[in-house]
């Protein structure tokens, strides 16, 4: 078993376990929290669920299983409007280094909890997360330092739908919900060096929130490009 720290995308990591930060108010809105939600919307409906019934309390980890992957949501706010705190974070750890052996979590994948969005100078929740993490035995732990040029599975995926030729821009508008010219935008922008991620397709600004959520809803959605019906190529010849 080992301890990594990993610069990149933690969907990128093959964990049994991800770790996601999230507050007590229902919101995922910013940072890692919102990019779970819009990859895993069903874990934010059950999350605003628990939030709404005023179940979920600073310190706690709310777990959601889907498939073979485990959700730990670790809450580390009140509200999305203020700082983490230092022994929330470390509330959450202590659940964690006390239970993944119980629910039969082999490995975890997390971020540097609190140092973005939380508000927490990054060496101290370095040290912190280390102390608790960094020293277990039966268990394999990645913790990320996110890079938003790390592409991802569904960033290939969107990637490997263009380059297949098999969809033109009105099938992927129809299939998508995204209206033509912003889908071509879309294309266009996967053509340029600097888009190497979601996270740097969504920085540009070609497309606002609406769009970004059917693109998401989109790509976990759509099949794998063999299995689909639409035979027609994407750009025509010579295009």
């Amino acid at each position: 078993m080992s301890y990594k720290e990993v610069r990149g995308s933690i969907f990128n990591s093959k964990a049994q376990a991800l770790v996601n930060t999230v507050n007590c108010v229902g919101v995922m809105g910013k940072g890692i929290a919102l990019e779970f939600r819009r990859r895993y919307p069903k874990i934010f409906k059950e999350y605003q669920c628990v939030c709404e019934k005023g179940e979920l309390q600073p310190g706690q980890i709310l777990p959601y299983r889907g498939g073979e992957t485990w959700i730990l949501n670790f809450v580390i706010k009140n509200d999305w409007k203020q700082p983490s705190k230092v022994e929330w974070i470390e509330n959450c750890l202590k659940e964690f280094v006390s239970s993944y052996r119980d629910t039969g979590i082999k490995s975890a994948a997390f971020p540097w909890m609190g140092a973005m969005n939380g508000g927490i100078p990054i060496e101290t929740i370095k040290k912190i997360m280390r102390n608790y993490l960094s020293n277990l035995t039966d268990i394999d732990i990645e913790v990320y330092d996110f890079d938003p040029d790390a592409s991802d599975p569904l960033f290939e995926k969107l990637n490997n739908i263009v380059k297949s030729r098999y969809l033109n821009i009105k099938d992927l508008s129809k299939i998508s919900d995204i209206q033509p010219r912003y889908m071509e935008k879309i294309i266009k922008a996967l053509q340029q060096e600097n888009i190497r991620s979601l996270p740097r397709l969504i920085e540009s600004g070609i497309i606002g929130k609406k769009n970004i959520e059917k693109l998401y809803a989109f790509l976990i959605g759509h099949p794998r490009i063999n299995d689909s019906p639409y035979q027609t190529p994407l750009f025509s010849e010579g295009g």
